[in-house]
């Protein structure tokens, strides 16, 4: 979303950067992460989800996805409704779009394979387009369990292209910034988890990011999650830290970002049958201006709140069914406030 007007691009640029932030953020308050609570040996895993997103800034969302695993393989389709109600004051969009409305349609394909039960092999592909904009995504993973099975390291590497319009904008030194019609990252993160106890889990990653559109960027990520037998209960809490560093040109229209997140969500459990789980994020990012190295603070908070319920079978004719629900609402420091919803129901046939 990028204005005429260069200090309006730049702040309404921000926004947008919130919305993608936010919305990754929401997403990963609502993953159930070793969630379990069904325990069959079905062939074929089915589910639809539905979401939605609506902000003051009067851009709404609503998407609907639909995957299936089997074995070791997984694959997933989607369509996301995107409507910004003041696209006619966006110049990016009146450019790029022509209107207020577009379809973004995705898809995902990955398998993994698991070798004497310590090592995990993953390969991952996907893809999406709005008409307009095209993205492409592949990556390659592999895991192992080590020193008496308490120690897991693993190492991930990624390959995303995006094809898009050619868009220019003044920055404030007069300079024309040329956002390239094709963008493409290189990534790389290794990761390590330690079961320290029977009941706690340390988690630490380290990523790296190489993107021809903007400064080289490095992530830092620390975490723990902690069972608590007496109340049926666990405690998630993790750290996040990111730099985003390096020589700017005139196809970079991003600055140098810093920024930092910290999550933290208790996940209660119910006759192992039901599973709630309630998150809080702050994120915290100060930018500096690319021109004249002027520095800008944003930052919101993320409130979440979401529940798994495994339906019993005899209810469903036999079939195991699971229904989750979610709801989040975050708030920015730049005064932009929104709310997402999912639904979801899969089953196992």
């Amino acid at each position: 979303m990028l204005l005429a007007s260069p200090k309006v691009a730049i702040q309404n640029k921000a926004a947008t950067k919130f919305v993608v932030a936010n919305v990754a953020a929401i997403a990963a308050a609502f993953s159930f992460a070793g969630n379990g609570l069904a325990a069959n040996s079905s062939q074929v895993d089915v589910k639809q989800t539905l979401g939605g997103y609506a902000d003051n800034a009067g851009q709404s969302r609503a998407k609907a996805g639909f995957d299936v695993a089997s074995g070791p393989f997984a694959f997933g389709i989607s369509r996301e409704r995107v409507a910004d109600a003041k696209w006619r004051d966006n110049k990016y969009l009146q450019a790029v779009y022509g209107e207020g409305i577009r379809l973004n349609d995705s898809w995902s394909l990955g398998a993994t394979r698991t070798f004497d039960k310590l090592t995990d092999t993953r390969l991952a592909a996907g893809g999406s387009s709005d008409g307009v904009i095209k993205s492409q995504n592949f990556g390659f993973g592999v895991s192992h369990w080590m020193i008496h099975e308490t120690f897991q390291a693993g190492l991930d590497l990624s390959r995303s292209i995006i094809d898009r319009p050619e868009y220019e904008i003044l920055d404030f030194d007069a300079t024309v910034l040329t956002a390239p019609s094709m963008v493409s990252s290189s990534g790389a993160t290794v990761t390590a988890r330690h079961l320290s106890t029977p009941t706690m889990m340390t988690l630490a990653s380290a990523s790296i990011n190489q993107s021809s559109d903007r400064p080289l960027a490095r992530v830092y990520q620390a975490g723990v999650r902690q069972y608590v037998p007496a109340v049926g209960g666990s405690i998630h809490g993790s750290v996040y830290r990111g730099l985003n560093q390096g020589s700017l040109s005139t196809k970079t229209l991003y600055g140098e970002v810093n920024s930092w997140a910290t999550d933290l969500a208790w996940i209660q459990e119910f006759s192992r049958a039901t599973q709630v789980r309630a998150g809080w994020r702050v994120y915290q990012e100060r930018e500096t201006g690319r021109a004249y190295r002027d520095e800008t603070q944003f930052g919101s908070d993320l409130f979440s709140v979401g529940i798994v319920h495994d339906v019993k079978p005899e209810l469903i004719a036999g079939n195991g069914v699971t229904v989750e629900a979610g709801i989040a609402r975050y708030l920015s420091n730049k005064d932009l406030m929104a709310t997402t919803a999912n639904f979801g129901v899969s089953g196992k046939f």
